[in-house]
């Protein structure tokens, strides 16, 4: 402890932390985020990667195995018609980020429904275009009134689903599941005479329900796809003899599907693909093409051709002092220009490169700029933020210690950030921390709050300043629950005598909040967001006394 507390006194010189006050009780930050029944996940859109905290399986209820890894494997779980609303707050800036306020129902089984609360920011290039979103995901127990019918009407159809395939399968037959919209410009259409309409070319064990105010489902029991199409005109037909406009989607078991979920989900994709051209539509399994994944993913060879063209820059995002919001940091950000020169957008994960660890290579130029800049303007101290894999790669300390080596002074105004998620292999990574420390760098750990740091890793591993996750501080406006999780968080850090940084932070009530809680810097959108040019003078960093 006492090796560390030196390490923390001399890089944080100035004038004591000792405005703050230990309100609350001291706790793990991994019992904090179970009781706060939240995960955090980040999206990269470009690849559609889906990444949890360590805590998702435990807090949705699944098996780690059964977590979905991909945005598409999570849009399957949403329960449609389940109260989703949203409150996007835009920014001018096209190359800003984008805070979104979801609440929806996620289906886990056939009687398995979980309302969540979903928030995070979107983070967008030049262009406007989504390319990250990191939030928070929380499980709400609460359902809104209007839910439970239409929950409880899908959870009795996915029952008998899961019934008629079986005895299809049983019995080496076919199923078809028709789902229908009707289409009213008169109000909410009356189902049951649509079901009295039907009824002639229902047969005994076919199965008519409701889904909605003007949706229904029609099982057709002993009907195989290659019949489907057949069905379906004759259900329109029926329907429009009575002067009703009906939209028809349909999928068949076992030819598409052999879970009632998947199913029903096939059959809702077939109607929303008809038109007024095409009402009966029949769902045709899409099959992935080979090379779709290297179309929509972000190209690392286009990342490989800007560092050889030089159009790697340094981005800065001001961090100020809670208090007198004054400059106290630089937030260093990966910032590619187009191949004309003009400005591009700002790079979050770095694409991987087989055969190569591409993100050593954009962190040793970043950290060469960030050097640069640190040499030519000695007022100025930045944050560099690293990936896991140029921590673990060996090249990196050698990097680390050439550049500060060639800029002697620097070392005590540079500060290397590493995220939370390190921490899940705590024996490498302490020894990489050290050796850092031992050059004079200060350590910088983001992402916190996610779940991977228990308080035995924070008390002893070498770090200066804890950067709360902005997830969290999207939401403290939220309830009393989330603002007493941050509050926990804070406090964790003042117990152990390691500065808080708050990111994230876009609105003024907020930042009121976490200075009278006693975080000691901020960064997010009400503080400023990126410039590609050096930033002005910086205000000393405060030590904590320990």
């Amino acid at each position: 402890m006492t090796r560390k507390r030196q390490g923390r006194a001399g890089f944080f010189k100035g004038a004591s932390l000792a405005r703050h006050t230990q309100s609350l009780p001291v706790a793990d930050p991994q019992t904090a985020l179970a009781a706060l029944k939240a995960t955090v996940y980040e999206w990269d859109l470009a690849s559609d990667a889906l990444t949890w905290g360590p805590n998702a399986a435990a807090v949705l209820g699944l098996a780690p195995e059964a977590l979905p890894h991909t945005g598409e494997a999570f849009s399957h779980l949403v329960e449609p018609d389940s109260g989703l609303s949203d409150r996007i707050r835009a920014a001018s800036d096209p190359d800003a980020e984008f805070a979104y306020e979801l609440r929806y129902a996620l289906r886990f089984g056939s009687d398995t429904v979980t309302m969540v609360q979903d928030t995070g920011r979107l983070a967008c290039d030049g262009k406007g275009r989504p390319l990250h979103a990191r939030g928070l995901l929380r499980v709400d127990g609460t359902v809104d009134e209007l839910l439970p019918s239409a929950i409880r009407l899908r959870s009795a159809l996915l029952a008998r689903l899961n019934g008629n395939i079986a005895e299809a399968l049983r019995f080496s037959h076919s199923i078809t599941l028709v789902v229908g919209r009707v289409e009213d410009e008169d109000g909410a259409p009356d189902l049951d005479l649509i079901a009295h309409h039907l009824r002639p070319v229902m047969r005994r064990r076919d199965a008519l329900t409701a889904l909605g105010t003007n949706r229904f489902a029609l099982v057709l029991a002993s009907c195989a796809a290659w019949d489907a199409m057949s069905a379906m005109k004759r259900l329109a037909g029926l329907a429009s003899a009575q002067g009703i406009s009906v939209h028809l989607g349909a999928a068949s078991a076992p030819d598409h599907a052999l879970e009632a979920s998947d199913l029903l989900r096939y059959a809702e994709q077939a109607l929303a693909a008809t038109s007024d051209q095409e009402t009966a539509v029949l769902y045709r399994a899409q099959r992935r093409s080979p090379t779709r994944a290297s179309k929509t993913a972000a190209d690392p060879l286009d990342m490989v051709h800007a560092l050889n063209d030089r159009r790697v820059a340094l981005a800065l995002q001001p961090v100020v002092d809670a208090q007198t919001r004054k400059l106290v940091l630089a937030q260093a950000h990966t910032h590619l220009a187009s191949e004309s020169g003009e400005p591009g957008c700002i790079v979050g994960r770095v694409p991987v490169l087989k055969g190569a660890n591409l993100p050593l290579l954009v962190d040793g130029r970043m950290l060469e700029l960030a050097a640069d800049h640190l040499a030519r303007q000695p007022n100025t101290r930045v944050a560099l933020s690293i990936s896991p894999a140029t921590l673990r790669d060996g090249e990196w300390l050698t990097m680390l210690a050439a550049h500060l080596g060639a800029r002697p002074g620097i070392e005590s105004r540079l500060l290397i950030q590493v995220p939370e998620s390190v921490l899940k292999q705590p024996g490498a990574t302490r020894g990489r921390l050290d050796a850092m420390k031992a050059l004079g760098v200060g350590i910088v750990l983001s992402g916190y709050g996610a779940g991977y740091a228990a308080l035995a890793q924070l008390k002893n591993f070498p770090i200066d300043l804890l950067k709360i996750d902005s997830a969290f501080i999207q939401v403290l406006g939220r309830s009393t629950d989330d603002r007493l999780f941050v509050r926990r968080l804070v406090d964790i850090a003042q117990h152990l005598g390691i500065a808080t940084m708050a990111d994230g932070v876009d609105q003024e009530q907020s930042a009121q909040r976490l200075v009278q809680w006693g975080v000691d810097y901020l960064q997010g959108p009400l503080i400023g967001g990126t410039d590609i040019l050096p930033l002005p003078g910086l205000m000393p960093l405060k030590a904590r006394t320990a």
